[in-house]
């Protein structure tokens, strides 16, 4: 019985030691991980795809703007969760990722600026968006920041909850829209400009939510440009 036990234990050494990496071996990249996507034959197609990189059910996955989703292998690229990025790779032949109109397999990933509609949700402090956080007067923040000379008022009316004040280009009034993609509703020409809290007594009007061409509006004594502008309410 002893001479069984020393002969299992001697190959079950030997099974380790032809299994084991050197220490010194480089980590498995998921770039070229078959079980995550087999790259194209012949010639590659690239593809370039920008938004949020998320956990997906299986793999990592890229939401576009527009509500197109891919899963994603991100090889040893340092980018997660949370990231906004423009993503160009190859469409795998196949994958196990099941989630979205492919897996892409990374080329080049690189970190840009996110549209104005898909900011970081963290900005807002954790405050929602509501008629009752919009009702009020509002003053540009800063230093000059005079509620007796507020830029606009947020009130509601028959037509709905509507901003009063002076708008560059369009009139005296806009209405104020809620839903997924909250924003003043400016007529055309003018593109409508998203809106987000700022913490308890914040709001932020931002630039369109383009990459076309933006003549900066002003509404008060504030321009919205840039990153836009930040407003507090008047108590």
């Amino acid at each position: 019985m002893r001479h069984v036990l020393l002969m299992s234990l001697s190959a079950l050494l030997c099974a380790c030691s032809e299994t084991s990496q050197p220490e010194n071996s480089p980590p498995p990249s998921h770039g070229g991980d078959s079980s995550v996507g087999t790259r194209p034959a012949g010639e590659p197609r690239l593809i370039t795809v920008e938004g949020r990189i998320a956990t997906g059910i299986e793999c990592p996955i890229i939401e576009t703007p527009e509500g197109e989703i891919y899963s994603v292998s991100l090889g040893a690229a340092e980018f997660g969760p949370g990231d906004y990025v423009r993503f160009t790779g190859e469409l795998a032949d196949a994958s196990f990722c099941q989630q979205g109109k492919g897996t892409l397999i990374a080329d080049t990933i690189v970190a840009i600026d996110p549209p104005a509609r898909d900011r970081d949700p963290a900005r807002a402090g954790g405050i929602s968006l509501n008629e009752n956080h919009l009702s009020g007067s509002w003053v540009a923040k800063g230093m000059d920041a005079n509620c007796d000379d507020p830029d606009f008022r947020i009130a509601d009316s028959p037509a709905g909850l509507m901003l009063k004040g002076t708008i560059s280009g369009h009139g005296d009034a806009a209405p104020v829209v809620m839903g997924e993609y909250p924003r003043l509703d400016l007529d055309e020409p003018s593109d409508d400009l998203p809106i987000e809290t700022r913490g308890p007594d914040g709001l932020a009007i931002l630039r369109p939510a383009t990459d076309a061409a933006y003549d900066p509006i002003a509404i008060g004594n504030a321009v919205i440009e840039a990153d836009g502008a930040v407003f507090v309410k008047c108590g």
